[in-house]
């Protein structure tokens, strides 16, 4: 796999897990149900981009730091509940079409 289908796992992982944050961190929000969604349907084209000979190369711990970092500070007004600080799922998790 060319590095061109590792970026683009990369970039659906983190836009799954920025979408996942933001449901987690403002569950009340009008638009957390439309981030699940979101998530979910990032995280299934990043399954279907994933080969196994990505996984050395896949850094979710980085991932996760990047998607923190660029959550917003506040939404409908209110600051985000609290996140964990290291990945709570593992990469076949975040691939998995159960959740």
């Amino acid at each position: 796999m060319g590095s061109e289908h590792l970026h683009a796992v990369e970039s659906l992982l983190f836009q799954a897990l920025v979408h996942m944050l933001k449901a987690q961190g403002w569950p009340l929000a009008r638009a957390a149900e439309n981030g699940r969604a979101d998530a979910r349907g990032f995280r299934a084209q990043a399954a279907n981009r994933f080969a196994p000979s990505m996984r050395p190369r896949l850094d979710l711990a980085r991932l996760y730091r990047q998607a923190l970092r660029a959550l917003p500070q506040t939404m409908d007004g209110q600051p985000p509940q609290p996140l964990p600080e290291t990945c709570p799922a593992t990469l076949d998790e975040l691939l998995s079409e159960a959740s």
